[in-house]
C-alpha cells in the first residue's frame, strides 16, 4: 500500500484475496488509498472495516449463491459498474457499452469457476454453463492462441478448463508470475500472443515435471500414514507447487492432506480436503502459531515461521483430525450411479447423460458398473501409465475402455479374466473418427 500511494494510487480494487488484510487496508486508509474487496475465502477473526467487501459469505449478506468464486464476484462489481454506467450515459453514447455486453466476461468466469473447484450447483452452473459458450467463441486472441499450443480441439467444456486452459495459465503464477497469464489474456496482436502462449506452455511442462517429483518424494516421506491427516514437508518445495501435490496425495491416500514447503526459517503450505473435512477451519485450532491464512472449506494455504510453531501447529492440527475424523471416513468409496450392460452403451444414452452438463464439482460425471465381464485384450499406452482394454459381456457384446494412471493394473487382466468395471462415458476422437470409449474409474477382479 505504501508503494502504491507513492505511486499516486487512490483506489486499489482486490479480486480474489483481501479479506483477510486488515493491517494492509488499514495502512491504505491512513495514506488515503480507498479499497474495494472482491473475494470468497474464508472469513478471518476480524474483518477488514476500512474497505467495502464484496464476498458472498460476508456477516448479513443476503445474496443467495454463497458458492461465487473470486471471479465470479468480480463479475457481478462489473456488470454492476456497466449497467449503472448504461444508466447514467445518454441515449447516442449508450453503444459503447451495448445491452448485455457484460457477456463476453464469462469466458473468464468459467475457467475460474472450474479451477478453483467450485460447487457446479445453482448459479455457478448457469455461469458455467453460459461462460462456456462463451469460451467457445471467445474474442481474447490470446485466450484462442492458448488453445490451439494447448492442443484442445472441439468444443471446451469443464474438462479442456481444468486440464488443459486452467493448468497454463495457473503455471505462470507457481513457476514464475502470474503477469504473464494476465498479459496473455489483455494481448490483442496474434505474434505477441502466439509467444506468450508458447511461453506458458513450457512453463507448464516444468510445472508438470517438478509436482511429479515433488509428488514421489512425499509418497516416499509418507510411507504408511498413522494419522488421520498428513502433514508433509520438506526442504524447498516450491510454494506454487503444494496444493498441486497435496490434491493427487489426497486421492492416494483417502484423508486430508497439508503439504509445506521450507525456505530457511519459513515453512509455506496449503491443504486439500477428503470428504467433511474443512481444512481451512481446521487451522483456526493452529491459530497463535501461523503468521497468516486463508482460504475455504476444501483448500487452504498458510505460512510460518520458525520450526517450533510450525511443529506445535502440526500436532494441535493432527489433534483436531483425530477428534473430529472418524475411522469409517477414511475408507474409500466409490458411488456407483447405474449398473449397465454392454449392450447399453450406445450414442443415444451418451447424448442424454451429457444433457447433464457442465459436469464438476457437486455435479461430477455419472459412474456407472459393468459387473462380470471379460477381458478379451488388456495392454499400456503412455510410456506404461495407462491401461487400455476391451471387454466382452456374456452376451457377446464388447467395449473399450481407457484406464488413466492404471497402467500398473495390467498382471491382473489377462484376457479371460472377469472383472466388474465402474466407469464413466467417454469418446475417443482419432484421425477424425469418433467412437465410444469408456474411461475407467476402478476395477474389481
Amino acid at each position: 500500500m505504501e508503494k502504491l500511494a507513492a505511486e499516486g494510487t487512490k483506489l486499489v480494487i482486490t479480486v480474489d484475496c483481501g479479506i483477510s488484510n486488515k493491517d494492509a487496508i488499514d495502512r491504505g486508509k491512513e495514506l488515503c488509498v480507498d479499497t474495494i474487496v472482491c473475494d470468497h475465502h474464508a472469513m478471518p477473526t476480524e474483518l477488514p472495516d476500512a474497505a467495502i467487501l464484496l464476498h458472498p459469505q460476508v456477516p448479513g449478506e443476503t445474496y443467495p449463491n454463497k458458492h461465487l468464486c473470486g471471479t465470479g464476484v468480480a463479475f457481478k462489481f462489473a456488470s454492476a459498474l456497466i449497467h449503472e454506467a448504461q444508466r447514467r450515459l445518454p441515449a447516442d453514447r449508450q453503444v459503447a457499452l451495448p445491452k448485455g455486453c457484460e457477456k463476453w466476461l464469462l469466458d473468464l468466469v468459467a475457467i475460474a469457476t472450474v479451477t478453483d473447484v467450485m460447487p457446479l450447483t445453482g448459479e455457478n452452473r448457469v455461469l458455467e454453463a453460459y461462460g462456456l459458450k462463451v469460451l467457445n467463441k471467445t474474442k481474447r486472441v490470446g485466450l484462442k492462441k492458448l488453445i490451439e499450443v494447448a492442443g484442445s480441439k472441439g468444443a471446451h467444456g469443464t474438462f479442456s478448463v481444468g486440464f488443459q486452459i486452467g493448468p497454463r495459465l495457473n503455471a505462470a503464477g507457481r513457476m514464475d508470475h502470474a503477469n504473464v497469464a494476465l498479459y496473455l489474456l489483455l494481448e490483442e496482436d496474434e505474434m505477441a500472443a502466439t509467444e506468450l502462449a508458447m511461453r506458458l506452455n513450457d512453463t507448464n511442462a516444468q510445472r508438470q515435471k517438478a509436482s511429479e517429483a515433488m509428488y514421489q518424494e512425499a509418497k516416499k516421506i509418507i510411507g504408511e500414514p498413522a494419522k488421520n491427516v498428513i502433514v508433509v514437508w520438506n526442504e524447498g518445495w516450491p510454494a506454487g507447487l503444494v496444493g498441486l501435490v497435496a490434491g493427487k496425495l489426497v486421492n492416494d491416500f483417502s484423508r486430508p492432506v497439508y503439504v509445506v514447503g521450507k525456505e530457511g526459517e519459513k515453512f509455506v503450505g496449503s491443504g486439500r480436503t477428503f470428504g467433511g473435512f474443512d481444512v481451512t477451519a481446521a487451522l483456526h485450532r493452529c491459530d497463535g502459531n501461523l503468521d497468516r491464512f486463508g482460504g475455504h472449506p476444501q483448500a487452504c494455504g498458510f505460512s510460518v515461521t520458525g520450526e517450533e510453531r510450525f511443529s506445535k501447529a502440526v500436532r494441535l492440527l493432527e489433534k483436531h483430525a483425530e477428534t473430529v475424523i472418524k475411522e469409517e471416513d477414511l475408507a474409500p468409496t466409490l458411488k456407483i450411479d447405474a449398473d449397465l450392460q454392454l449392450s447399453d452403451l450406445s450414442w443415444s444414452l451418451f447424448e442424454q447423460v451429457s444433457k447433464l452438463e457442465p459436469f464438476g464439482e457437486k455435479n461430477p460425471r455419472p459412474v456407472f458398473a459393468a459387473r462380470g465381464v471379460s477381458v478379451v485384450a488388456c495392454d499400456t499406452v503412455g510410456e506404461g501409465k495407462h491401461l487400455r482394454l476391451t471387454a466382452r459381456a456374456a452376451d457377446g457384446k464388447m467395449a473399450k475402455f481407457i484406464g488413466f494412471r492404471l497402467g500398473e493394473c495390467l498382471p491382473w487382466l489377462a484376457p479371460g479374466t472377469a472383472v466388474d468395471l465402474a466407469f464413466e462415458l467417454g469418446v475417443n476422437e482419432w484421425n477424425g473418427r469418433k467412437e465410444l470409449q469408456m474411461k475407467v474409474v476402478d476395477i474389481k477382479v
